[in-house]
């Protein structure tokens, strides 16, 4: 890890200090071992794109937006390019009395939090006295109480088939053939992996597909690609069927989230599901999603 990461901010056993800040940039591709640590944490992007693994599933991380991680709980959190991350560590004590999920969730960052951490980060310039750090840390914790919580999750399983078969789609999302092809490479019947998608990650496998596809579209939309290149990419007939569908899901085109910047707001008919706050958990799936061409 760099000389600098957090190390062991996220072990602090301190009631006194119930807010802990570390900031740093780190380079694309870092990958952080699976581990756990007593407090809670929410990791925010900002410049560039992470992914949390929690077992089979995976959180999409954009710019501009975090990952809640209750405490206690085994992780694993990657880089996709370079990123400006700022770790919040909260007390596990304090954060088992906020109205705060139970299961990772991405939320929104605002301008405030990101204040916050940057007045509290251990490198500060000039040291927070204890009594302004912990008025700093209520204010943190009730704007984390109020941060919209898109639904980012991409859930996986355990069975060893349904793995590999993620596995497979994961690295070449695009290429046609759909559930049998994806039976043919583990080795087992469609009809046996239709059911393990349903029964483990709760979508068919078309849904799972789509849903797939479009967290892959978002990151790849954060890093300039073009809609035809990823209407190519994820296996759809042309540009414009990969536009539609987008616009289905997210509520707007694919130009609008090109770049940098935060995922924009839902719109009025948007099917992509949103976790409001005051929600207990990750949130689930809304179904109804439209299907890609190629399936």
């Amino acid at each position: 890890m760099p000389p600098n990461a957090p190390g062991a901010l996220g072990h602090v056993d301190d009631p006194r200090r119930p807010l802990l800040a570390w900031i740093g940039k780190l380079p694309a591709g870092f990958t952080v071992a699976p581990h756990a640590h007593a407090r809670a944490q929410l990791a925010l992007c900002y410049d560039g794109l992470m992914r949390l693994r929690v077992g089979g599933d995976t959180w999409f991380v954009p710019d501009r937006h975090g990952i809640w991680i209750p405490p206690g709980l085994t992780h694993q959190l990657t880089t996709q390019t370079a990123t400006e991350v700022h770790h919040l560590y909260i007390d596990a004590a304090r954060a088992s009395r906020l109205p705060l999920p139970r299961t990772p969730a991405v939320v929104r960052a605002t301008p405030l939090l990101r204040g916050i951490g940057l007045r509290l980060a251990q490198d500060a310039a000039v040291p927070v006295p204890p009594a302004q750090a912990r008025r700093l840390a209520w204010v943190a914790f009730d704007e984390m109480t109020r941060l919209e919580r898109p639904d980012l999750r991409l859930p996986g399983g355990r069975d060893p088939r349904l793995v590999a078969a993620i596995d497979a789609l994961l690295a070449d999302p695009g290429v046609p053939g759909g559930l049998p092809r994806a039976a043919r490479i583990v080795g087992t019947s469609q009809r046996t992996l239709s059911r393990l998608f349903r029964t483990e990650t709760g979508l068919s496998f078309r849904e799972w597909q789509q849903r797939m596809r479009f967290m892959l579209a978002l990151e790849r939309l954060r890093l300039g690609d073009s809609s035809t290149a990823l209407a190519a990419r994820l296996g759809y007939s042309t540009p414009s069927a990969f536009i539609a569908a987008f616009r289905r899901y997210f509520g707007q085109p694919p130009s609008a989230y090109r770049g940098t910047g935060p995922v924009p707001a839902r719109h009025e008919g948007a099917q992509v599901p949103t976790q409001h706050h005051g929600h207990s958990g990750a949130g689930g799936y809304t179904p109804g999603f439209p299907v890609a061409d190629g399936n």
